[in-house]
């Protein structure tokens, strides 16, 4: 499909530029969400939530000691001290997994570890430390002299303390890490409800690129930018597929990118996208479905190419290595936490101080490279060096980016918006 043909909300002219923006926005809006699927608790982290999770049971079940030391009666010990310690019979000692078969009557404590459950007539656990094991006159009665007095409830970990029966416990769209991991076994969940994540074919274009391994000719370059996308896209939670390079060769290129979509909920190419270059890439993608090339006021990364085929994403990244980088960062990572179910898609953003003079004379948005470090709660930014396009090193130094308005001219000591990277 041309461009001419595309609706109107989804169309650009040739010459006009889009913010980062109102690009990302029109982009979002037409992203899907994947369909959910039943996983294992043991292979769902990373994945998010789609149902909503209930208690089924009090967590703890019951009352339970805090630390190993004696389960007592508050007001036993209320009055103990190192001169005069409380001094109380031993009923039974409880390790965690054992049921209680003693209750606790007045003068008498439970010899108790971290987890087990608090017998009957106890309330209040005395930890160890402040303790003392011996024997009194009789054949075979143990005693505990307890030297510090405790409040009651103090150490006992009680029933629906963490979360009460009924309670919602995680609502859909949570991202599951390893404490809500736990919490899913904890609610005895054995499988979970999840969005699937994006499976997310790969393609670098050009008859100029070289495989690694082989020698490098005059007028080729090394195929870097699949490799580099292809740990984003692992980065973002996608699954990615290495479909290889394309030539310029459009029934091969075409049939590449149908055989990728076949296999994946979207696809990203790299290179091709500049007006001027060969037109394989920007034919075949025409070809696949509604392809929306635009021209976004940012730097590096203004030429780009975003479209939907069969109703899955095709992003069409520039050849430059940072430029690839820098707008999957800024548009195709957050398109693949979308598809996954995220609500928070971009990165926060914070304030820095520049460690120098930054000029950005050119009418985009400038994404530089930077340095980010932090000193006595306040950011600092310096930049990498050499920011052009292709100064991939430039990336390799950087831990985030800071964003340089349109024409301005900002000395040390000003402050910047800034991001991970």
């Amino acid at each position: 499909m041309s461009l001419a043909t595309l609706p109107n909300a989804l169309r650009q002219e040739e010459g006009m530029m889009l913010t980062v923006q109102e690009a990302r926005q029109r982009m979002l809006a037409t992203i899907p969400v994947l369909p959910t699927e039943t996983r294992d608790i043991l292979n769902c982290d990373g994945y998010v939530l789609a149902e909503a999770l209930y208690a089924t049971e009090d967590i703890p079940p019951f009352d339970n000691s805090a630390m190993d030391g004696f389960a007592v009666r508050a007001a036993d010990v209320k009055a103990a001290s190192e001169a005069h310690p409380a001094v109380l019979t031993l009923v039974e000692t409880l390790a965690a997994g054992d049921a209680p078969t003693q209750p606790v009557g007045s003068g008498q404590a439970a010899r108790i570890m971290t987890g087990a459950m608090m017998p009957s007539g106890a309330d209040a656990v005395v930890m160890q430390e402040v303790t003392e094991i011996g024997r009194n006159s009789g054949p075979d009665a143990a005693i505990v002299k307890i030297f510090e007095g405790v409040d009651e409830k103090q150490n006992v970990r009680f029933a629906g303390e963490s979360v009460k029966n009924g309670a919602l416990v995680m609502e859909p769209g949570k991202h599951l890490r390893p404490p809500e991991i736990s919490m899913l076994a904890s609610l005895n969940r054995a499988e979970v409800t999840v969005h699937r994540k994006p499976i997310v074919a790969v393609v670098s274009t050009g008859d100029e690129l070289t495989r690694l391994g082989e020698p490098l000719a005059p007028g080729k370059i090394r195929d870097s930018n699949r490799y580099g996308i292809y740990a984003q896209v692992k980065e973002a939670g996608g699954i990615p597929i290495d479909m290889g390079i394309a030539p310029d060769d459009e029934a091969e290129t075409e049939r590449i990118f149908r055989t990728a979509l076949a296999q994946a909920d979207a696809l990203i190419t790299s290179g091709g996208v500049s007006v001027g270059e060969y037109d394989v890439v920007r034919n075949v993608l025409e070809r696949l479905g509604e392809i929306h090339f635009w021209r976004v006021a940012m730097k590096p990364g203004k030429p780009q190419a975003y479209g939907i085929a069969d109703g899955k994403p095709i992003f069409g990244l520039p050849g430059n290595p940072v430029s690839s980088l820098v707008v999957f960062e800024l548009f195709v990572r957050p398109a693949l936490l979308k598809m996954a179910g995220h609500s928070a898609l971009l990165r926060p953003t914070f304030k820095a101080t520049l460690a120098e003079h930054v000029v950005n004379r050119d009418g985009r948005v400038n994404y530089m490279r930077a340095i980010l470090t932090e000193e006595n709660g306040i950011w600092n930014a310096r930049t990498t060096g050499p920011q052009g396009s292709g100064i991939l090193h430039s990336l390799v130094l950087a831990n985030g980016l800071i964003t340089i308005p349109t024409g301005a001219t900002l000395t040390a000591g000003e402050t910047v918006v800034a991001q991970f990277f």
